[in-house]
């Protein structure tokens, strides 16, 4: 299947909260305002109809709690909205972004080369080193010796691997969710499908490269094109705190004190210049 190779298509899933849906509207910001070249694609896993996005939807049904098993795992909804995605509307670029809702850009995402075939890219994760989980990866893999430190929030890879690859990744991660030792090394399986995808990606013979492409909330450094606000964001000197799981879409934060990390305030900033739009003066807790 041939396609578009200068471009990068991001996509990302989300549910019909309100907590995914301002995350969701403040991904599509940051991806047009830095100029990310290629579509931005919502994979929208919700019961009722589609809400207004910047960008574009594909809008499936839920998949939590899972279909045939009642699993409650909302994870569920990335990995079976990319397969419905994938089988009824195939993109036409070859290069694909996988990304969190909770990831913003601070600048475009150029890979130096394309993306080729049995070869993606990801930001390495330090807690999905194998060596320590060498249980759970024989467990789960044949080929284990293959298994990286890799995975989402953060993964640049051909279209045509990523179809061969979410069927198993589904089945990987299904087996994981499945499993009470698994789940009991895992210490509750939250990242049951990032197992589930690097372990399926090591059985089809893929072999990621680790280059650092986002930071985290606490770092002092704000140089990588990505954002991963998955943490929580707050001064050792004064009352200041920011963390998403509380936040009040769509409330201007109180600015940063100047000992807040420079990722931190890179973040702080662009979400307070998303809320000072005039279109979210008049939707507040709109749902």
């Amino acid at each position: 299947m041939s396609g578009n190779r200068s471009e990068v298509h991001t996509v990302f899933s989300v549910d019909s909260s309100l907590y995914q849906r301002w995350q969701a509207d403040l991904l599509a910001y940051s991806h047009r305002k830095v100029g990310q070249p290629g579509p931005l694609t919502r994979l929208l896993s919700a019961d009722g109809p589609p809400t207004r996005f910047a960008g574009r939807t594909f809008h499936t049904r839920s998949y939590c709690p899972h279909p045939a098993t009642g699993d409650h795992y909302p994870p569920y909804n990335r990995i079976m909205a990319l397969r419905a995605w994938l089988r009824r509307n195939p993109p036409e670029e070859e290069m694909i972004l996988l990304l969190e809702p909770d990831c913003v850009f601070l600048a475009p995402l150029l890979p130096a080369e394309p993306v080729n075939r049995g070869q993606p890219v990801s930001h390495p994760i330090g807690y999905m080193d194998p060596v320590p989980n060498a249980e759970l990866v024989k467990k789960h893999c044949s080929r284990p010796e293959l298994v990286d430190a890799a995975g989402i929030p953060t993964v640049l890879i051909h279209r045509d691997d990523l179809m061969e690859l979410v069927p198993l990744w589904i089945e990987k991660t299904e087996n994981i969710r499945n499993d009470p030792k698994s789940l009991e090394i895992l210490e509750g399986g939250w990242v049951a499908d990032m197992w589930g995808y690097t372990c399926a990606a090591a059985e089809i013979g893929l072999r990621h490269k680790l280059p650092a492409l986002a930071r985290l909330q606490g770092e002092d450094l704000a140089d990588l094109p990505i954002v991963h606000y998955c943490y929580a964001s707050s001064s050792t000197e004064h009352d200041w705190h920011w963390d998403k799981r509380t936040y009040r879409p769509w409330e201007r934060v109180p600015d940063p004190p100047e000992d807040v990390p420079s990722v931190d305030k890179a973040l702080i900033g662009l979400l307070n210049e998303w809320v000072a739009m005039p279109e979210h003066q008049i939707c507040l807790y709109e749902v």
